[in-house]
């Protein structure tokens, strides 16, 4: 029925009788494989609808763009050497040690396909988590210029909600905010003449989806969204990202010529670095006092406690 409800909701935004829509579906799906069942995934409803768009209505481009915070292993296996479809994914990858551990960088299709599969793969754990200074630099540095350069015909969202605030570490742990995934889904809109097609895919906390979910409809249905916060727009990332966005530039900026090797501003990485210099100057000040404090409340050998009667020197 979930196959069934998201073919139907995009077959109808292709054929332009809905402008876009959203496919609350249960069971998620992009990590079912062809012949393999997988993370609470049985069939992949994004894969299976970008198949029947692609072979029964003769749709030439299709973008897949997956926001869950695990990879879409499925997806990519399905599309790995298929030209006609790009696959883009975000996703916490942590070189691997993350589920599914697949999704890596330099995995970008092969044959006639090399080139349309692109893996946003953060690593360094959850120090810091990722959040929405993150994934905003990660759409205006690569997701963003590559679809363009693409230009589909319709554009399919695997929307798992799981890098949404309020996911323990295991399940996720990042510190996107909802909001910010309805300012990711206005991104979207502005691709294939606004044919977007979301999918619910993973999510584990019910609050995180109801509110992710909330704002991505609101973006659909041209709603003004709660603005982000004016140091959020210009703040750069942390230093896990920058690291993780230059490794897939520099990929993929072989394949896209409208994808460029990152790099941090000067000046930014300037007031970056004098804040992280100024932090690591408070902590280690903070210690310094601490340890001060710690001694002077220890008795030190041969001292006397306040209070305490000073012995008496014993008479010659």
């Amino acid at each position: 029925m979930a196959v069934g409800c998201v073919i139907e909701l995009a077959a109808r935004v292709a054929s332009r009788e809905l402008k876009n829509g959203f496919a609350v579906v249960r069971p998620p799906g992009h990590h079912a494989e062809e012949s393999t069942a997988m993370g609470f995934c049985f069939f992949n409803s994004i894969a299976i609808t970008a198949k029947y768009l692609r072979d029964k209505l003769n749709i030439g481009k299709i973008l897949i763009v997956d926001l869950d915070v695990h990879h879409g292993n499925g997806t990519q296996q399905a599309f790995y050497a298929d030209p006609s479809i790009l696959y883009v994914s975000l996703h916490r990858y942590d070189e691997g040690n993350f589920f599914p551990g697949s999704g890596a960088p330099n995995e970008v299709g092969s044959g006639p396909g090399e080139g349309y599969n692109i893996n946003i793969a953060w690593t360094g754990g959850l120090d810091p988590p990722m959040g929405d200074v993150e994934y905003l630099t990660a759409f205006r540095t690569v997701i963003m210029p590559a679809a363009n350069e693409f230009d589909p015909e319709i554009v399919l969202v695997s929307a798992g909600f799981d890098a949404v605030e309020g996911h323990d570490p295991p399940l996720g742990g990042y510190k996107v905010t909802a909001k910010c995934f309805g300012h990711l889904t206005k991104q979207l809109l502005k691709l294939a003449d606004g044919r977007v097609v979301l999918a619910l895919e993973g999510g584990h906390d019910l609050t995180a989806i109801c509110d992710a979910s909330e704002a991505c409809i609101n973006a659909l249905l041209g709603n003004e969204l709660e603005p982000l916060p004016e140091d959020i727009v210009h703040q750069i990332p942390n230093m896990n990202a920058i690291a993780s966005l230059k490794k897939t530039t520099e990929i993929q900026s072989k394949y896209w010529k409208s994808v460029e090797p990152y790099s941090v501003p000067v000046d930014c990485a300037l007031a970056e670095s004098q804040k992280q210099e100024r932090e690591e100057t408070e902590t280690v000040s903070a210690m310094a006092s601490l340890s001060v404090d710690v001694e002077q409340c220890i008795p030190q050998e041969g001292s006397r406690a306040a209070g305490e009667p000073m012995e008496e020197e014993p008479a010659l």
